[in-house]
């Protein structure tokens, strides 16, 4: 699971990186745009609405048939009233020169400030600190915008041809230049809202994508794992089906039945699963299963014993002993060899331990090794009580099974000498499950005591 959130996590964040780094270059046009082409347009309209207007009033004028444009008369003052009147876009005005010598004859100022009407535009520009891009309004200012030498108003210039006049729009240049930043704060507010929306929307498409996208592929994943489980639990079968038919084979040259093997791994299964318990809390089932699974395999070796030995009805010489104790040794090199091919697997490795020790004893006197202690392997030391309690407890032809009371008592009279203490403190808590075993897979007896078997 933390590998799939993390996962999860990359792709999320990759997915949103992207999307951030086109959000932002789109944001850094934009940005570029507003402060070029937006700017550009909103003033080229602020200036053509102030051409249109002052266009208008010249019509207006050329329809008031004025003839005397002198200061003082009467069509001069419905021309003045006329230009003092109208107010352009941001701060803008009218004023009206004369063509031949520049002099002015309309201002929106020219009642509070008569000396205007002895001026020239000219000197009026001068005065007010700034020059025309041209030497003289008298020398024709030509139609279209003009931009003041020093930035501080844009000139426009319509002509009046029924007074010999032109009609000069002025545009100051700052309060034109805030018009449009003004503008363009609206449109960066708005912008930015947009992106910040479009990244919320983005972020949480993308989301909605990636866990419907997991949410198919947990689905996939759940039916492949489903498969591979059903697949592996089949192989599992087979596994353990195969090694019990080769087990099989191999115990029922010494006159065993499959019986013995189904009790063999059911007494490991319950005594592991008790032993693991006591050394970690909540225990290992993977290692019990593996342990109960590889129990009947214990005896394996015995194809290597010679039948004229291993099915003889008398007592053994020394010798024949001898050979006998060879098979822990034949089982457990068998499946090392196997191991060595396969390669590395706890099932052989467990498998190779219970082979090797089941007849190894606790005091160092067993075989084929002699190991003593703990230097012998845990599941060896488990197969070996509950092959010991299934040898007491079963009919053989060499003797009558005994009850499992008695069992118990001579394998808890032989811990610490043949026994594992723990191991037989762990069958002591599940002996009851042990008797039960035996009486369902049936074994045979007469409840007389034996002597505890070396093999």
């Amino acid at each position: 699971m933390p590998k799939r959130i993390t996962r999860r996590t990359l792709l999320v964040s990759a997915l949103l990186l992207g999307q951030l780094a086109c959000l932002l270059a789109a944001l850094l046009w934009f940005g570029a745009w507003l402060e070029r082409g937006l700017g550009d347009v909103v003033r080229d309209r602020v200036l053509s609405a102030s051409h249109q207007m002052a266009i208008q009033i010249v019509q207006i004028i050329e329809l008031m048939n004025i003839d005397d444009a002198e200061p003082g008369s009467p069509g001069w003052k419905r021309m003045q009233k006329l230009v003092e009147d109208t107010k352009l876009p941001t701060g803008g005005y009218l004023c009206v020169v004369r063509d031949n010598d520049g002099r002015v004859l309309c201002h929106p100022e020219i009642r509070s400030r008569p000396e205007l009407a002895q001026t020239t535009i000219d000197e009026i520009l001068r005065r007010e600190g700034t020059q025309a891009v041209r030497s003289s309004v008298g020398d024709g200012v030509a139609l279209g915008w003009a931009q003041l030498s020093d930035d501080s108003y844009v000139l426009d210039a319509i002509s009046i041809p029924r007074l010999n006049a032109r009609m000069l729009i002025h545009q100051p240049e700052a309060p034109l230049r805030m018009a449009v930043l003004a503008f363009q704060e609206k449109v960066r507010a708005i912008g930015t809202v947009v992106v910040v929306a479009v990244v919320v929307i983005s972020a949480l498409v993308t989301l909605v994508i990636v866990r419907r996208y997991e949410s198919r592929l947990s689905q996939i994943n759940r039916g492949l794992e489903a498969q591979v489980a059903h697949r592996s639990a089949a192989l599992l079968r087979s596994r353990d089906a195969v090694i019990f038919g080769l087990a099989k084979l191999a115990e029922s040259r010494d006159g065993e039945t499959g019986e013995h093997l189904e009790r063999i791994s059911q007494y490991t299964e319950i005594l592991a699963r008790q032993v693991s318990m006591m050394q970690t809390p909540g225990g290992d089932e993977h290692w019990v299963q593996t342990l109960a699974s590889t129990a009947v395999l214990h005896d394996i070796g015995k194809v290597g014993v010679p039948d004229a030995v291993l099915r003889k009805p008398s007592a053994l010489t020394n010798e024949e002993r001898k050979i006998v104790e060879k098979h822990p040794f034949i089982g457990g090199d068998t499946l090392m060899e196997i191991k060595r091919r396969w390669g590395d697997d706890p099932f052989l490795a467990t498998a190779s331990q219970v082979c090797f020790g089941h007849h190894e004893r606790w005091d160092g006197t067993g075989y084929p090794f002699g190991l003593k202690g703990e230097n012998i392997p845990m599941a060896a030391r488990i197969v070996a009580l509950a092959d010991v309690y299934d040898a007491l407890t079963s009919e053989r032809a060499y003797k009558d099974a005994i009850s499992h009371d008695n069992a118990r008592q001579m394998i808890i009279e032989a811990s610490g000498t043949q026994f594992d203490p723990m191991v037989v403190q762990a069958f002591v808590g599940v002996a009851q499950a042990f008797e039960d075993i035996a009486q369902r897979i049936k074994v045979g007896g007469n409840g007389q005591d034996q002597p505890v078997p070396a093999e």
